[in-house]
């Protein structure tokens, strides 16, 4: 492993992600997002992924000048159109999209369809609660052509890690936050522990047999996830699917230029709600900040520290990472690196 700060990942992310034509502004957000899921102490959704990102803009399926857009409204409700753009974008813009009408209207029902990987859900509960604003986001997949994930009993991939996420605002304190993919870990806590030489734990992945398996190599030799939490943690993935992928029609794009065999049929779903569409956004947050009190309260059982709220783990990795700075991989850095000269930036990175 390999110490930078944030700063340093920053930097490095922005040039990389401008040497192929993205805007100056949404190379920003696309850094931001990236080091951001780092500072919240999940590597897995960080720069570890910005090499295949490259690969998918040279091979046509990531628009990296593509801008979402609003194909249609109506009241609360609104279809975000990726055009295949930069999935951490689109994202971002449908999120302000359903925080807008939260506002307006109580609450909102955002669609995205023509959506590329979005990394860290929980960036935009955080951004929608920072707002005063409740959030459920879907993300659907139907990975019709490179399936990851198998179903509950099955021994083969038929959907994908199918994340969720929910933000609610608190004060003082961080925001409730949860997010989750409905497999046991995430795709890219294989490739990180597969990066970090690591074994998993068991009950995550079966091998191209459908045997259980720790070994990353059978996940990525025609293994699959496997949902968390038996056959309830497949039937959320299947809920999932079916609101981040089928409800915004996703499946309509499919066909359109760009986007890969793996989010070709990809969409997103957000429901916003004002915090205060009730009471008040001052008095919800009063009363979520006395539930996570209540759940601080609870002395931890024997061999576990303390207990704590959805939420506080990134709060703390947050602050904790901004100080110490971020461990990288070296195969991943060496990765990152060997991009950045293939594009002719190498000379203007990090060393």
């Amino acid at each position: 492993m390999i110490k930078k700060t944030a700063q340093e990942l920053d930097r490095a992310v922005r040039r990389i992600v401008e040497a192929v034509g993205t805007p100056p502004e949404n190379a920003a957000r696309v850094a931001h997002i990236l080091v951001g899921a780092h500072l919240a102490g999940h590597d897995s959704h960080g720069i570890q992924h910005l090499p295949r990102y490259i690969r998918e803009v040279r091979a046509g399926d990531i628009v990296p000048a593509g801008q979402p857009e609003v194909l249609r409204e109506s009241g609360p409700v609104v279809l975000v159109r990726g055009r295949w753009g930069w999935g951490h974008v689109t994202a971002e813009f449908a999120t302000q999209r359903g925080i807008e009408k939260a506002r307006r209207f109580g609450m909102g029902l955002v669609g995205a369809v023509e959506v590329n990987h979005i990394g860290r859900l929980g960036h935009y509960a955080e951004q929608a609660a920072e707002q005063g604003v409740v959030i459920l986001l879907s993300a659907g997949f139907k990975a019709l052509t490179a399936p990851t994930a198998a179903p509950h009993g099955g021994r083969k991939a038929l959907l994908a890690p199918n994340p969720i996420a929910m933000g609610f605002p608190s004060t003082p304190g961080a925001p409730v936050i949860l997010d989750f993919a409905t497999t046991q870990v995430a795709g890219g806590k294989v490739a990180l522990a597969k990066a970090k030489g690591e074994t998993l734990p068991p009950g995550c992945i079966i091998d191209r047999e459908g045997r259980p398996s720790v070994r990353p190599d059978d996940y990525f030799e025609g293994g699959a996830l496997l949902p968390f939490g038996g056959h309830k943690g497949f039937g959320i993935m299947v809920a999932t699917e079916i609101l981040g992928q089928i409800l915004p029609g996703a499946d309509a794009f499919s066909e359109t230029p760009h986007g890969g065999v793996h989010y070709r049929h990809a969409g997103l779903s957000l429901v916003a709600i004002d915090s205060g569409v009730f009471s008040s956004r001052h008095e919800f947050a009063s009363r979520t900040e006395r539930l996570v009190e209540r759940i601080h309260g609870v002395p931890p059982a024997p061999g576990v520290h303390e207990v704590l709220a959805p939420g506080d783990f990134e709060h703390r990795a947050r602050s904790l990472r901004a100080q110490q700075g971020i461990d990288v991989p070296e195969t991943t850095w060496k990765e990152i690196l060997e991009t950045a000269e293939s594009l002719g930036v190498g000379s203007v990175m990090p060393s």
